[in-house]
């Protein structure tokens, strides 16, 4: 089982994650593109191509994901945990604080 910081590592790799796939389908194409030998085809091009189309639409995802917890982190009463607790929910109080953890830790991650 992983502690906390080794979630925390990987949620605040994903900009490099990202730019990482960029980069990597970015120099696909351009190796496809500047082929002298005949080794790729057109497909491939297309191929590449739809590949980065993917990436960049899951990285928009990404970002709509991480906006709308930035939200819910913006909307987030200090003392709903507490009330829940003092109405004797204390496991649904335990959630919500988990969720307030994990969101502030995504709110922290900026994509560019």
């Amino acid at each position: 089982m992983s502690d906390d910081s080794d979630d925390l590592n990987s949620i605040t790799a994903l900009p490099n994650l990202c730019n990482a796939a960029r980069e990597f389908i970015a120099e696909r194409i351009h190796t496809i593109e500047a082929d002298s030998f005949g080794d790729y085809t057109e497909e491939d091009l297309t191929s590449a191509q739809r590949e980065e189309q993917q990436i960049e639409a899951e990285i928009t995802q990404l970002r709509a994901l991480l906006t709308a917890v930035a939200q819910i982190e913006g909307m987030r009463h200090p003392s709903i945990a507490t009330l829940l607790r003092q109405q004797g929910y204390a496991y649904e109080a335990t959630q919500i604080e988990a969720l307030v953890a994990a969101t502030q830790a995504i709110t922290a991650i900026e994509i560019v």
